[in-house]
């Protein structure tokens, strides 16, 4: 019985906070791509590698490359790939793992929400997803439901996607 609970209390829970998941989930994609110049070119790290070098050159090598300008551009396509896999490693920590979080969360909710039927998904798109008020849900022909009615298709919804929740976790 408090395993019941439980998925009652996740299911309201995605219910109550789909929206903003989406919300979230488009600004993390959107943070993503936004992300993409954070990733170094190969003229910024010639730079970056060049500039000591230029204060080195005067100074005399016994071995190894004697210029350090071309020592440097030796050197650039390791330094790329490793500062570069830095900044993958950041995007991915700070928006991808959110990102794939998130989107789990509302591929459960809507997995949830499609397992209703009728009036039952009807009423409860309208409370989640559209975000209405229980005053301004209509049934299938377009008139305002009772509020008794909201309640119990409400309860309803909660307790089929609270049903899929359960299915999911048990079988996976």
């Amino acid at each position: 019985m408090a395993d019941e609970m439980d998925y009652m209390a996740q299911a309201k829970e995605l219910a109550d906070s789909y929206r903003l998941l989406v919300r979230r989930r488009d600004m993390l994609r959107q943070q993503y791509e936004d992300s993409r110049s954070w990733f170094y070119t190969k003229d910024e790290i010639i730079y970056k590698l060049s500039q000591g070098a230029h204060e080195e050159s005067e100074h005399v090598q016994t071995s190894g490359t004697s210029n350090p300008v071309e020592r440097t551009v030796l050197n650039c396509d390791k330094v790329l790939a490793s500062m570069n896999r830095e900044v993958q490693t950041q995007r991915t920590e700070q928006f991808l793992e959110p990102y794939y979080e998130v989107c789990e969360q509302i591929e459960l909710f809507e997995i949830g929400l499609r397992s209703l039927r009728g009036q039952t998904r009807l009423v409860a798109e309208q409370l989640f997803v559209d975000g209405k008020k229980q005053s301004e849900i209509t049934g299938a022909e377009g008139k305002l439901l009772t509020r008794r009615n909201v309640v119990r298709e409400k309860e309803n919804a909660l307790q089929g996607i609270a049903a899929v929740i359960r299915w999911r976790r048990e079988g996976a």
